[in-house]
């Protein structure tokens, strides 16, 4: 089980996301000492079955031979007092490129990295190799429609060069003999020769790279579209010493459904999974999950993902009107007895997921304050599963487990999307620790949407900038670009399925494409999924003023779709304290943006973010930074007093500032953007504004909230049974401090 690798029977692999769907798999297992062999067929349609061979390797957990920037195993926290998960690059000038930190470059069959899936655009010359990939740099042209006009590769055209997985496990060692050595790419020898294939296995690469290799057949532009990592090599886990038998993977012969069920609820749900022709009855395996999440969109859009699979599995959302009946045993002289039905309890869920936020204080203690009575239950033998994702589980890693051992699985922000993967080895009786970098996937499984009318939609994930009082680096990693194809067909997926609104996703958006080969800009990118049809409305967050450029701005302009919307945090209004922040940039810089956005889009909202009380922040210091917000009169800026955070270099400065001082400043730059947001919204008075209708007003539910393209809240009169989805006018009779009220008209 330890790796899996693809040796694909049929010429291409035209469905790589069921690889990592367990929905639709057959699979039998048998062990022969330490070697697990897993012969796996995957189903990709009612009529075609897509056979795979996997490679034996063993079984037990392999050590990880990615980039730390630690040497010692256990670092103690200044803030916390406990063991800090130090996995990514914490220094600024530190490696950043991913391809470095994940190298592809290793012995055959024994890195994390098992497949690449590639496409292709063959050429007769480097010349127009060249001219057509400086197109793809500039979006002129999306590289699948571009393989189907002028690729020369007759096998590939028609699917856009999609190529499908090649396995990283081929050897080009002429030592390499015998049947079980066979080349497992040999299948793709017509179409990318084994020279080709060469050539990209030497080079460092990562999904969205475009890369031009040459062979007998021409000049190929070689597109990684996605990586397949072995997840479990990845991961340290622990075997629990009240530990049931392995019921998934540690028994010789065949798993029948039933010895599935015999591990307990969990067990027995995946293996219903797993099993196409399985006697299990869901009925009798009905397993519930309840997912919390805290802190910002980023954590939003990876709950929705640990959602969809979480369904795929066969698990269920628990609903809040879901009870179980509750008896209790009466006893009646001590000779009898009676069961009473006394009560209607609510159901809890069997399965547990908090998704975490460390970016403010007394993050890890919430964190704990939270799982204290689901920890409680398992204490008392409830067969339930405790999940812990999302940057505190980053940040203490394998800690967590020895503050609260009833956790069962704790995961870091980049494996939101296979969280399926790593609870098999839960469902062994494992406790899991998975925090290593890896390449992000493409999601094998569709997110479960919290809205049926507005979409997140990631775009970069991680973050290479190094601010000293920021702990995003080092719980979401480095910055890892998706390809613009992948952005593309997931917008225009969510369009088909009736969404108008959508807003891209990034740590620092506007870094967008800068860790790619060749390098692509975010203004592309939004020009290209703005110009989607059907396609309503396009947003994005969060912008750097170190990175935006004014190219943003010009695109937000020419497109119509693009929301007159920026979220620009500027942090402070004194250059020192942005130098000490290590920001990258200036108070002039930020106004510079500011001003570019006001010459274009003279009507649009600014929001921000801004901190107050850091660490050396005079009196004069917090003055530049209201006299900054009255000259740019923002619509709304989300404010915090600093709070020093673990594995961040301003925690360790002794001019931190009384906490008094803080809250003093906090209160006082509240007000100010109290009195701005009310100025702000007081302009749309009587004027008629579009909104895109979202849900029912929760608090008066014969009214409709939505929001216009500004991002301002509306509330008016109206059937959410009607109206959601839909695009209104609405004539402001009414502003309050972060809302608006009116009626619908019909008027323009």
């Amino acid at each position: 089980r330890s790796g899996i690798i693809p040796t694909l029977e049929s010429k291409r692999h035209r469905r790589p996301e069921t690889v990592t769907s367990m929905s639709r798999m057959k699979v039998t297992m048998v062990r022969r000492s330490s070697v697990a062999i897993l012969a796996l067929s995957v189903s990709t349609s009612p009529f075609r079955t897509q056979a795979f061979q996997f490679t034996a390797v063993p079984s037990r957990c392999l050590p990880s031979a990615l980039y730390s920037t630690t040497e010692e195993p256990e670092v103690i926290s200044p803030i916390t007092g406990s063991v800090t998960n130090v996995k990514y690059p914490t220094q600024r000038g530190a490696e950043v490129d991913s391809r470095k930190i994940i190298n592809y470059n290793e012995k055959a069959g024994e890195g994390v990295n098992l497949a690449l899936r590639l496409s292709h655009i063959l050429f007769a010359s480097d010349e127009l190799a060249d001219q057509s990939l400086e197109k793809l740099t500039r979006a002129e042209w999306n590289f699948e429609d571009m393989a189907k006009i002028v690729s020369n590769c007759a096998e590939t055209r028609e699917e856009g060069g999609n190529i499908g997985w090649v396995n990283l496990a081929e050897s080009f060692d002429a030592s390499w003999e015998g049947e079980e050595k066979k080349n497992p790419n040999e299948h793709l020898n017509e179409i990318l020769p084994p020279s080709a294939r060469q050539q990209i296995f030497s080079q460092s690469t990562k999904p969205g790279d475009i890369i031009s290799v040459e062979s007998r057949r021409g000049v190929h532009l070689i597109q990684v579209v996605d990586v397949m990592v072995d997840v479990r090599k990845l991961s340290f886990v622990k075997a629990r010493n009240n530990r049931k038998k392995d019921y998934l993977f540690g028994r010789s012969g065949e798993i029948s459904p039933e010895e599935w069920k015999k591990g307990g609820k969990l067990a027995g749900v995946l293996g219903g999974a797993l099993f196409e022709d399985s006697s299990v009855d869901p009925t009798e395996l009905d397993l519930t999950y309840k997912i919390e999440t805290m802190g910002c969109q980023m954590n939003t859009a990876d709950s929705e993902r640990i959602e969809g699979q979480l369904m795929s599995l066969g698990i269920r959302p628990l609903m809040d009107d879901e009870y179980m009946e509750i008896e209790e045993v009466k006893n009646n002289g001590g000779l009898v007895a009676e069961r009473r039905k006394v009560k209607k309890e609510k159901k809890k869920p069997d399965v547990i997921v908090l998704n975490t936020c460390s970016i403010r204080d007394h993050a890890e203690q919430k964190v704990y304050s939270y799982l204290g009575p689901h920890a409680k239950r398992k204490r008392a033998g409830e067969d339930i599963t405790i999940i812990v994702a999302g940057c505190v589980a980053q940040q203490e890693g394998q800690s967590l487990l020895r503050r609260i051992p009833e956790i069962d699985l704790v995961m870091g922000p980049q494996y939101a999307n296979r969280i399926s993967d790593l609870l098999e080895d839960v469902a062994n009786g494992n406790q899991v620790v998975a925090t290593e970098a890896s390449h992000i996937m493409e999601d094998s499984t569709k997110p479960r949407r919290q809205s049926s009318v507005c979409a997140w939609v990631n775009v970069i994930y991680g973050c290479n900038e190094r601010c000293t009082y920021c702990i995003v680096p080092t719980t979401r990693g480095v910055e890892q670009s998706r390809p613009v194809e992948s952005i593309v067909d997931e917008v225009k997926e969510l369009v088909e399925k009736g969404y108008k609104e959508v807003t891209l996703l990034g740590q620092n958006i506007d870094a967008y494409g800068r860790d790619m080969i060749p390098k692509r800009k975010f203004s592309d990118l939004l020009r290209t999924v703005g110009a989607i049809p059907g396609l309503e409305r396009l947003r994005f967050v969060t912008s750097h003023p170190r990175y935006m450029s004014l190219g943003v701005v010009d695109a937000v302009a020419e497109t119509p779709t693009a929301c007159e919307y920026f979220h620009v945090p500027f942090q402070s209004g004194s250059n020192d304290v942005l130098k000490a922040m290590g920001r990258g940039h200036t108070r002039e810089k930020f106004l510079q943006i500011v001003e570019r956005i006001r010459q274009r889009l003279p009507d649009a909202a600014i929001t921000a973010d801004v901190i107050v009380g850091f660490p050396g922040e005079t009196e004069q210091d917090f003055l530049d930074t209201l006299s900054l917000m009255e000259e740019v009169k923002f619509d709304n800026v989300n404010t915090a007093a600093y709070s020093p955070r673990p594995n961040t270099p301003a925690a360790t400065w002794t001019n931190q500032l009384p906490e008094v001082v803080k809250q003093d400043r906090l209160q006082r730059i509240n007000e100010m953007n109290l009195r701005h947001a009310t100025e702000r919204r007081a302009k749309m008075m009587d004027r008629v504004v579009e909104v895109l209708v979202e849900e029912r007003n929760v608090k008066v539910p014969t009214q409709v909230m939505g929001r216009t393209r500004h991002g301002y809240i509306v509330y008016c009169e109206g059937d959410i049974d009607e109206l959601r989805g839909k695009l209104v006018n609405v004539k402001v009779d009414k502003c309050q401090r972060y809302y608006l009220a009116g009626k619908i008209v019909d008027e323009e």
